[in-house]
């Protein structure tokens, strides 16, 4: 759970402070002043701390990374697919209420492109990755899914409700990110891994063998009635 920031030293709390800011506003788009402004401290005492924006930055990663490992190094899979589904939802689902600003400064980071919001989606994949090949030695996943690209959308679909927050709210009429909608995205999301969109070839053909055994009962009937007139 997040600390509140009067429980933190001067350091933790100009960190947070800019955190929020950074994702907020970009790195660029925050001095050393306006953070200190929001953590309650000198601008002196931000420069004392951590000497300069790019060692704040620094700081303010490294954070963000130890707290997405301390929720997702370990495997969370369960005893089937389904619980071990429903445990990293909830997870996601839990890691994204408690720390909001978390995924707003990596989305803003991967929009600006830059060598350090690289490094840290590299870092938050490695992590996705690491559960993906969990659940594959459990054999709660298939040995010959693209495991690399499960761990990508399931990145994609958390990272892209902050990145597309207004845009969503305005296609699902409440936002993502809201206890409802946030319920709402963990549901579909484990509709989609367990049960896909498409029917299965097996039930499309079973529903096509009751379709043609209908048409001939149809067709059956439609003979005897025929005969009987003739009659």
């Amino acid at each position: 759970m997040a600390t509140p920031d009067s429980d933190l030293t001067a350091a933790a709390r100009i960190r947070e402070a800019a955190l929020r800011l950074f994702a907020e506003h970009g790195v660029s788009g925050a001095s050393i002043r306006d953070v200190a402004k929001a953590a309650g401290v000198s601008p002196g005492l931000v420069q004392h701390h951590f000497r300069s924006k790019a060692r704040l930055r620094r700081a303010v990663e490294e954070s963000v990374v130890r707290r997405a490992t301390e929720a997702f190094g370990r495997p969370i899979g369960g005893d089937s697919p389904l619980e071990s589904k429903a445990r990293i939802g909830s997870k996601i689902s839990e890691f994204i209420r408690e720390n909001p600003a978390v995924f707003a400064y990596v989305g803003r980071s991967l929009l600006e492109g830059d060598a350090a919001g690289l490094a840290l989606f590299e870092a938050l994949f490695r992590l996705a990755r690491g559960q993906v090949d969990s659940l594959v030695a459990a054999r709660m996943v298939r040995s010959d899914v693209d495991r690399d690209w499960n761990a990508l959308h399931v990145i994609l679909i958390d990272v892209g409700a902050y990145l597309f927050e207004a845009a969503l709210k305005r296609c699902l009429g409440e936002s993502p990110l809201s206890e409802k909608g946030l319920k709402r995205m963990e549901s579909a999301t484990e509709a989609l891994f367990l049960k896909g969109v498409y029917r299965s070839e097996q039930r499309q053909a079973r529903r096509r063998a009751v379709e043609v055994q209908s048409a001939l009962g149809t067709d059956n009937r439609r003979q005897r009635r025929k005969g009987h007139r003739q009659l």
